[in-house]
């Protein structure tokens, strides 16, 4: 009977656990997506430079220094 009353525990545990886990990503999910689509860089633009520009001239900097 405790062995049954500890799982019961257990189970109510790691669902409040993941209940919380899931609010949270959801909420950052969200967030991320309202951040996304409030910055869309033009098409063309020179403001914008995608990632892998940017580590390959991170890259060519690196290797200028040396």
């Amino acid at each position: 009977m405790k062995k049954l009353a500890l799982i019961l525990v257990g189970l109510g545990a790691l669902s409040c656990t993941n209940a919380k886990l899931v609010d949270y990503n959801t909420t950052r999910l969200n967030h991320i997506e309202d951040y996304l689509d409030e910055n869309k860089p033009n098409p063309g633009s020179q403001k914008y430079r995608s990632l892998e520009r940017e580590a390959e001239k991170w890259v060519d900097d690196q290797q200028q220094q040396q």
